[in-house]
């Protein structure tokens, strides 16, 4: 019973410090285009979903800019078993995503997009993790 408390103790750990990476910025690229062409959204007649699909973009490639932006942090910062892991974890990561995107784009609505955007902010927290972990 006690392992129990003690593991479930350190899943609330790392979700609290996974968080805090990912929440770096307070604006999040996806809800700000969101916010932003609601109106067009609200009014579209044709095309409505390349809005949508936009934001979604935009969201993505927000994320990928802080992974970047982190990655650079690391291998400044960090030694090089800190890079090389976090360089390692990237391309795992990459390659797990392209072929779930190309599973999930097949499914009806939002959900290769949304499965998309959800993957990269997972790297992010990771990366971001990984980066914490690894000061010096």
């Amino acid at each position: 019973m006690k392992n129990i408390s003690i593991i479930f103790s350190m899943a609330l750990c790392l979700a609290g410090v996974s968080n805090a990476f990912s929440k770096t910025s307070n604006a999040d690229a996806f809800q700000m285009c969101m916010n932003r062409t609601k109106q067009d959204r609200l009014s579209c007649e044709a095309g409505c979903g390349m809005i949508i699909q936009q934001c979604y973009d935009e969201g993505v490639a927000d994320i990928n800019e802080k992974i970047k932006r982190l990655m650079l942090e690391v291998k400044s910062k960090s030694g090089d078993a800190c890079a090389n892991f976090a360089a390692s974890y990237l391309d795992d990561a990459s390659r797990m995503e392209s072929d779930i995107s190309d599973n999930a784009d097949s499914l009806p609505g939002w959900v290769g997009s949304e499965m998309k955007l959800n993957l990269a902010k997972q790297r992010l927290d990771n990366v971001g993790l990984i980066r914490g972990s690894c000061k010096q």
